[in-house]
């Protein structure tokens, strides 16, 4: 049951995120530092929450995750 509900939720998740994209479909221009790109204003906006979940992701796991297997290999070394 849990599993058929996470997918239930991701379903509509991107359902969502698919209508959000195609209600806003004006042009909009990014300069970036490799050039110029022009992309609609919903797949700017999708991608660029991506982009910044992703960063996230990392910075959560390079804070937390590495410092708990660091702990882990401390503790198995002191034999406790």
């Amino acid at each position: 049951p849990v599993k058929l509900a996470a997918r239930i939720i991701l379903f509509l998740a991107l359902a969502i995120v698919l209508v959000f994209a195609a209600f806003n479909s004006s042009l909009v221009s990014i300069d970036a530092l490799f050039g110029e790109l022009t992309l609609p204003l919903g797949v700017a906006l999708v991608g660029f929450f991506a982009l910044g979940s992703l960063a996230g992701a990392l910075g959560l796991y390079l804070a937390v995750v590495l410092r708990l297997k660091r702990e882990l290999r401390r503790s198995r070394a002191s034999g406790s």
